[in-house]
């Protein structure tokens, strides 16, 4: 077996292990919590407000609007269906420029999420959509972060235990290798290659001048090349006290992951500049345990302390809701989250 090979990279290097492998302990831990709160759907009180506690398919424009316009990009709320020229015209409405990020109001882990460039690659991508659609502006930033942030409902401050910090693809030339093998040089891209030279955006024999750098992927995911590192060391008053305002502005979010935008790793810290990207809920994960360097048993405890801070969230607010959630409602957004359409 090739040390080279994608499989060898993925078995060597947990970050890439099938989420079901993974979060296997997580799931037994699960079932107690739920034979304790005498419901498998406990976890939907997490976040009264989000569809299913925030755990998947969940609208991410109805979580953004909630939010000041200052705190948010630029965003247009396509419905199903729209034309090129409906999508032009809410552009120019919103003073939105190419590029922009295209992406499906629900969707998980990147999917379908582009950087679209012109009128040409917009009238594709909603020909190829079969779902709601955000368009948003996008910010011309190179730091990327997603803060994690709970908040007891008997608190008024919550706690900041996870920050993730996002390394985007990127190479740099050495005025003789092609781009394609540039890319392989590096085992995250190597698993993301082909993906890459898909779509024709980029030249797999194009040279970069020595000492050029190139950003590949400027969709920050882990799953498209993108090294998630830990940051939670950044978390201080000034960021916590920026979230409890957060939390409170998107009614009753308890729990979740906040993807985002800043001008700077100065300007995050100190709770300045920042564009909220998208709001994720009980589905969130500290993703600073995919951190290369972090281990899988330290990364599975503390998978399990936040599904037991989701029980004692849920707990706190079951005076909030009548009954959790059902399988029915379950089933629902199931079926409505397969029908979102995977645009490479």
């Amino acid at each position: 077996m090739s040390y080279k090979s994608n499989f060898f990279i993925k078995l060597t290097h947990w970050e890439y292990w099938p989420t079901w492998l993974v979060y296997s302990p997580v799931l037994f831990y699960f079932f107690l919590l739920s034979l304790r709160a005498r419901s498998p759907f406990f976890f939907t009180l997490a976040n009264p407000d989000m569809e299913m506690g925030g755990l998947y398919n969940c609208s991410k424009y109805r979580q953004l609007k909630k939010l000041p316009e200052n705190l948010i990009p630029k965003t247009v709320f396509l419905q199903s269906g729209a034309s090129l020229d409906t999508a032009l015209k809410a552009l120019e409405t919103q003073n939105i420029d190419f590029p922009i990020i295209a992406k499906p109001d629900r969707g998980e882990r990147g999917t379908a999420v582009k950087l679209i460039r012109d009128g040409s690659q917009l009238g594709l991508y909603l020909q190829e959509s079969k779902s709601d659609v955000l368009l948003q502006e996008f910010i011309q930033s190179s730091f990327e972060a997603g803060v994690f942030y709970y908040r007891l409902p008997s608190e008024n401050s919550g706690k900041i235990p996870s920050i993730v910090l996002k390394d985007f693809l990127t190479v740099i030339g050495d005025g003789k290798s092609n781009l394609k093998d540039l890319v392989n040089e590096i085992l995250r891209g190597r698993l993301v290659s082909k993906g890459l030279f898909k779509d024709g955006r980029l030249n797999p024999e194009e040279v970069l001048a020595f000492g050029e750098e190139k950003l590949l992927e400027p969709i920050g995911n882990h799953n498209r090349g993108t090294k998630f590192l830990d940051g939670s060391h950044l978390a201080n008053p000034e960021l916590i006290r920026f979230f409890d305002k957060t939390s409170h502005q998107l009614g009753t979010f308890f729990y979740g992951r906040v993807d985002l935008k800043a001008p700077s790793m100065e300007d995050f810290i100190q709770g300045k500049g920042i564009k909220i990207l998208e709001i994720n809920g009980v589905n969130a994960e500290p993703a600073h345990i995919y951190d290369p360097n972090a281990k899988l048993f330290d990364g599975i405890k503390k998978l399990l302390k936040h599904w037991g801070i989701i029980y004692q969230i849920s707990r706190e607010n079951k005076h909030l809701a009548s009954s959790t959630g059902s399988i029915k409602e379950a089933l629902d957004h199931y079926n409505r989250w397969r029908k979102i359409k995977k645009i490479a």
